[in-house]
């Protein structure tokens, strides 16, 4: 996966405010769109995407969301990685009933069709291990949240 993915450092943020979760998914799918790495529909196919399948994920104490949009749209692998300072309500992708309080936004611009699985496989150990996901939300700098999720992200 490492070779296929990009790990750009500049597309990880920490101590972002936003009041939605709309608003964060602008945000990060516009800087992917800034560097290049997706094409014009990217933005308005996350936020579609959301409404229909929430990208919230359950966990016992600090809670991600992992939007993601068709790879026909992703020019380049990476991700957008945003660390908010206060949580925003995301809909939960087990439940679309239930609200969840997301601290960390993980972007996926995957250009493999299958991608999203092995990714998904790879947050799903990052959200078992608790102790690292606080660590990143209170991380000093973004070197250090870059840091922490590296040798879970890029293995």
């Amino acid at each position: 996966m490492s070779a296929g993915i990009d790990f750009a450092k500049d597309l990880v943020f920490k101590d972002l405010e936003f009041s939605s979760n709309t608003e964060v998914l602008k945000f990060l799918s516009s800087k992917l769109q800034e560097k290049g790495y997706v094409k014009e529909g990217y933005q308005k196919a996350i936020l579609d995407r959301e409404e229909e399948y929430p990208t919230g994920l359950p966990s016992a104490d600090i809670k991600i969301a992992i939007p993601h949009a068709d790879h026909n749209l992703v020019n380049k692998a990476t991700l957008a990685i945003g660390v908010l300072r206060k949580p925003v309500e995301f809909k939960s992708m087990e439940d679309p009933d239930k609200s969840l309080d997301v601290s960390v936004i993980i972007m996926l611009a995957l250009s493999e069709p299958h991608g999203h699985i092995e990714m998904l496989q790879r947050v799903v150990k990052l959200i078992q291990n608790p102790e690292v996901l606080r660590e990143i939300v209170e991380a000093p700098s973004t070197d250090e949240v870059i840091n922490k999720l590296e040798p879970y992200l890029i293995a």
